[in-house]
């Protein structure tokens, strides 16, 4: 075996050691919120992808998805209602009496 292999395999073996210690304060970070949406928004942003949310949180990847479709939707900006600009005063075409 060469040493690069040891080495990549020490390095694996290292990575895959910290992606758990990441998970674990993920879920502690997430321990004290109720909704589920809230902690799949939350896990999200912090960078997690959806597979890893809904392996941490004992869901499934679509119901991960869907949670997250529906946050974006939310959030979108056409999911807030359109404003309509106010309309300038109307100008009298007419010449006033002092003219």
């Amino acid at each position: 075996m060469s040493q690069e292999s040891v080495e990549v395999k020490l390095l694996r073996a290292i990575l895959d050691k910290l992606e758990k210690i990441e998970k674990l304060q993920a879920l502690g970070v997430v321990k004290g919120i109720e909704k589920d949406q809230d902690k799949v928004e939350l896990l999200a942003s912090l960078g997690f992808r959806p597979v890893d949310v809904a392996h941490m949180l004992g869901k499934t990847q679509e119901n991960v998805g869907a949670v997250l479709s529906n946050i974006r939707k939310k959030k979108s900006p056409m999911a807030a209602p359109q404003q309509t600009p106010p309309t300038p005063p109307l100008v009298s075409a007419t010449p006033s009496a002092q003219d």
